[in-house]
């Protein structure tokens, strides 16, 4: 008679790491808690997935297919979805709060949505200015941020001095890292090109398909050029053109179809 097999314990993390979000990360973006209060809040045993309380830190989630409650309340499930951009100025943090007490971009969203919960998709740094996606959509943030959906992000680049050939040759390298072995055919590429340049300083276009920290500063420090300016002009299909410095609009019903269409066809089932 064959011993009896202990039961397989259901665990939440994702055996494919691209293709789920980190639990504390998730609950970051959503301005729950800091990813430090939300590890303090996953361990108490106040977080559920799909009912089940969750305990282990490292815990990888996919927001479509999982269900996440605080407390008993569930997150990320907006009665009415708001999607606003703004052209982010120098001097602000994408966070929801700051430990450090720095000013943050939702201090600007305060004129525009009071009394709603809302969150900035990824970040830009706090001397980076352009296109900010903020939401209550916690689905959508997490589509629009995951590299696996590919959704183009477009960054105008003033650097100090000329750029070499082989400059150029090893920032385009450096944009299709981790691009080049996915699966998912991509409808745009990584690309760096020259703009314009001028007698002291040069303008770059780059283009990425994700938005690691401080992804293109640090492209331009590792071939040796100094970033004078940092400006995001477009997420996807948004584009800050025409809206001012420290500008805040509703997405228009076109670019929220767009966007949708284009985080559908990342996904996988």
């Amino acid at each position: 008679m064959r011993p009896t097999q202990p039961p397989k314990t259901r665990t939440m993390t994702l055996t494919r790491n691209d293709a789920g979000i980190r639990l504390n990360q998730y609950l970051g973006q959503l301005g729950v808690a800091s990813r430090r209060g939300a590890d303090r809040i996953i361990a108490e045993g106040r977080v559920r997935i799909d009912g089940k309380i969750v305990r282990e830190l490292g815990t990888r989630i996919v927001p479509a297919e999982h269900t996440v409650t605080v407390d008993g309340k569930a997150v990320a499930r907006p009665v009415r979805r708001l999607v606003f951009l703004m052209h982010k100025p120098k001097g602000y943090v994408s966070t929801v709060s700051d430990e450090e007490g720095r000013p943050t971009v939702m201090d600007l969203m305060r004129s525009v949505a009071r009394k709603q919960r809302l969150f900035p998709v990824g970040r830009l740094d706090f001397n980076t200015t352009g296109a900010l996606l903020i939401t209550n959509d916690g689905e959508l943030c997490y589509r629009l941020t995951h590299p696996r959906f590919g959704i183009a992000r477009v960054y105008q680049v003033r650097v100090r001095g000329d750029v070499s050939n082989a400059q150029l040759h090893r920032l385009m390298r450096l944009a299709q890292e981790g691009v080049r072995d996915r699966e998912q055919p991509r409808a745009t590429h990584p690309a760096v090109e020259v703009v314009k340049q001028l007698q002291k300083e040069a303008i770059l276009k780059v283009t990425l398909l994700e938005g690691r920290n401080r992804q293109v500063r640090l492209m331009c420090e590792e071939v040796g050029l100094h970033v004078v300016a940092l400006k995001r002009l477009s997420f996807g299909p948004v584009s800050i053109r025409k809206l001012p410095v420290g500008g805040i609009r509703p997405l228009e019903r076109r670019e929220l179809d767009r966007l949708d269409a284009m985080t559908k066809k990342g996904s996988t089932k």
